[in-house]
């Protein structure tokens, strides 16, 4: 019996010993039957009888069990063969390497593109497929860019000494893959390969989250590839443009461009010849180029060409307008004077935007100088300007708060000092109050937008004491909503949007800008914030607001984090809270001020709900934005209901109804009808029955009634991480 005993210790300590002592899940997750490894042997040159020259290239594919993937040629297959060539030097179109196709339409532009592997032989052997390019003779396919001929040839020369580049696209989304293969033929004859690993896949996936980009089906959208797209979108034939264009002229224009362009790829004009501005989806300054670009890495070790070899083509999808400048122009004449469209007075843009040479006498004109260099004399700029509260109080209904302005480290004496430098030609401090869960107003009451929580630090609110200080002042009428007796106060600083000379970093006179760079706000920063709390007595306090996001993963996409530059220049979610919370309406019928629908309902339907969303990611994955305490339900964070202006009155709306509803609901939910809900609503039925509450005449009559934790919750069977998936994500 002893002896049984002690096999059975053993034994139990043997499984204790097998958990996991950090309690987290050791089971590996089972293989995806789509997750595809596949290796490629070195492509061969194989001469036929009839004396053609055909490339063939021998590769095996396993699926995610490790078993050899039996291909579906119902699927879509594609696969293509490029080598990477130096800059021309014939034409001096842009002093930049590119991929030569061996693969080009038939159509008068002769676009280049990837072959079907059905127009090829395929064979399976043994040990794996083995693939007959469809191509009739490699070394006779014919050069569509004269320029690019070879003198005494019209074909496109093998140059065994060059990179080349196989790439397949098998499949779709899901179930499929791609790859990429890449060798110089014969390396002993190299001498002048060149390649172009430029931008690392995870810089575009920390906002695009494997979304397909743009071609949004088939072998396309598989998994995002660079390589495929630069198989067919590469300047191969420049004279495919515009219809084909580069992959780098296509991402700058649709990330850095804010002109309405027609199909060829020129500005839409007005009647008096002005372009015709519709903004760009991009989330942040498009100056900010190492948001995609890194530094040289084993995985890009051209990292550094968008600056060394600034091409025309990929320059002038943003620079589509040329102001007037006199910066890096000769004896006086401008170097881009006010020009419209692709017709550039010069060859290139390497001739002045050349990357550092000279003992670096030319840094100051290169691409990089001009773009990153630009932002930080915009910052050195912001810097001037220093503003700090340093006493906030509430007595006899009147909020009192005492602030500092500083201006290049001295106290101004008069605000006329700093307001031309701002362009809303206002300096507003947001006053507010926290019960402990969030700010209380935007305005005296939810539907009054004559007060707002906000005291002109230029207006007759606010004395000048000398030395910087100012003390301010609001007085609240007996309607308004006023601090509770355990309130604390709380001030910070919005609608500082200052205008700066981004060439020198000073500060720059907003009524000296030209209508160019009103347009596209290329020397508007914000001004640095501050917030502080105190009682109402005056003391401070080391409050601070709790939101439901996290800043650090909205900077993802959002670098330099800036929301309304042009007025109210918010840099911190503290200023946003301090208007868009639980008690603030918004401006358009039916929808909520508060954050968390706001927020939620841009980024999934676009501004007011009125068309579709710029949001390059996934929706569903909640950890783009928040942590796992955040998304939790209940709501962990800003759980107050929230007020609506429906039809004249501020209604209140359960939290977790506010959050969802801004997603799940297709109406604006102050306009969603619970008794015969549009298709878009359905949703609304499963709400109600769970506790939802709408339009309530009080807040507290839509608090403590939804019961969605239960089967929603984190964790539950239905949780909100599991119903977005947002494991696939991590």
């Amino acid at each position: 019996m002893k002896i049984l005993k002690a096999v059975w210790v053993v034994l139990l300590c043997g499984l204790l010993a097998a958990c996991n002592t950090d309690k987290k899940d050791q089971n590996t997750p089972p293989p995806i039957q789509g997750d595809f490894t596949v290796n490629v042997s070195t492509p061969k040159l194989k001469t036929l009888e009839t004396g053609e020259t055909k490339l063939v290239v021998d590769f095996t594919v396993y699926d995610g069990f490790g078993q050899p993937y039996q291909f579906d040629l119902n699927k879509d297959f594609r696969i293509a063969v490029l080598k990477a060539m130096p800059q021309r030097s014939s034409s001096g179109r842009d002093g930049n390497s590119y991929w030569k196709s061996f693969h080009h339409s038939s159509s008068s532009n002769s676009k280049a593109g990837m072959e079907k592997v059905t127009d090829g032989v395929l064979e399976e052997k043994d040990d794996g497929y083995s693939y007959t390019f469809a191509i009739p003779d490699i070394l006779k396919v014919v050069e569509p860019h004269l320029d690019d001929r070879v003198e005494g040839s019209e074909f496109i020369p093998w140059d065994a000494d060059k990179l080349h580049r196989i790439v397949m696209a098998y499949g779709e989304q899901g179930d499929g893959f791609t790859h990429v293969h890449e060798w110089v033929p014969d390396p002993s004859a190299a001498v002048e390969t060149v390649s172009r690993n430029i931008i690392e896949y995870e810089n575009c996936e920390s906002c695009h989250m494997g979304e397909p980009l743009y071609h949004s089906s088939g072998y396309r959208a598989i998994d995002n590839n660079f390589a495929v797209c630069a198989a067919c979108h590469n300047d191969s034939n420049p004279g495919a443009a515009p219809s084909r264009r580069p992959l780098s002229a296509i991402v700058h224009q649709k990330h850095g461009n804010i002109f309405e362009v027609d199909r060829d790829k020129e500005p839409v004009v007005d009647e008096e010849g002005n372009p015709v501005v519709v903004g760009s989806p991009f989330p942040q300054d498009a100056r900010n180029c190492t948001t995609c670009h890194n530094e040289v890495s084993e995985k890009t070790p051209d990292a550094n060409n968008w600056f060394e070899h600034p091409s025309q083509q990929t320059c002038e999808t943003c620079h589509l307008y040329r102001d007037t400048s006199l910066e890096g122009s000769q004896s006086g004449s401008s170097a881009h004077p006010g020009r419209l469209g692709t017709d550039w007075s010069k060859s290139g843009c390497t001739s002045c935007h050349k990357p550092y040479e000279n003992d670096g006498s030319d840094a100051a004109r290169s691409a990089r100088s001009v773009h990153l260099g630009r932002l930080d004399n915009l910052e050195m700029a912001r810097d001037l300007v220093d503003v700090s509260i340093d006493e906030a109080s509430f007595s006899a209904s009147t909020y009192h708060v005492r602030a500092r302005v500083m201006l290049d480290g001295r106290g101004i004496e008069a605000m006329s000092e700093l307001t031309p430098f701002i362009k809303t030609g206002k300096a507003y401090l947001l006053i507010n109050w926290d019960n402990g869960q969030g700010a209380e107003i935007g305005y005296s009451s939810p539907l009054n937008f004559v007060a707002p929580n906000t005291i002109n630090l230029a207006g007759n609110a606010c004395e000048a004491q000398g030395d910087g200080w100012f003390s301010c002042s609001k007085t609240f009428g007996e309607d308004d909503k006023q601090p509770e007796a355990g309130s604390i106060l709380t001030v910070s600083v919005a609608e500082m949007p200052l205008c700066a000379d981004r060439r020198s970093g000073e500060l720059m006179e907003c009524a000296s800008f030209t209508d160019f760079e009103n347009i596209n706000n290329r020397g508007l920063i914000a001004a640095n914030t501050t917030t502080a709390s105190f009682d109402q007595s005056g003391f401070n306090d080391n409050h601070q607001f709790v939101f439901g996001a996290e800043k650090e993963l909205c900077s993802t996409c959002h670098e330099g984090f800036t929301i309304h530059l042009e007025n109210h220049a918010a840099t911190e979610l503290y200023q946003c809270a301090s208007c868009h919370n639980a008690e603030r309406v918004s401006w358009y019928d039916g929808i909520p001020g508060d954050l968390k629908y706001h927020v939620h309902s841009f980024h999934a339907f676009g501004s007011k709900r009125e068309g579709g969303s710029d949001f390059p990611g996934a929706l569903n994955n909640c950890e783009s934005c928040h942590t796992a305490e955040q998304y939790h339900l209940p709501n962990q964070q800003n759980a107050r209901p929230s007020a609506i202006n429906a039809g004249g009155e501020a209604k209140y709306f359960s939290p977790a109804l506010v959050t969802c509803g801004s997603c799940h609901l297709e109406s604006a939910l102050g306009k969603v009808n619970t008794s015969t809900p549009a298709l878009g609503d359905k949703a609304i039925s499963h709400m109600l029955r769970n506790g939802a509450v709408f339009a309530a005449d009080t807040p507290e009559e839509a608090t403590g009634t939804e019961q969605c934790a239960s089967c929603h919750g984190v964790g539950q069977e239905a949780g909100v991480d599991r119903v977005h998936n947002i494991y696939d994500y991590r």
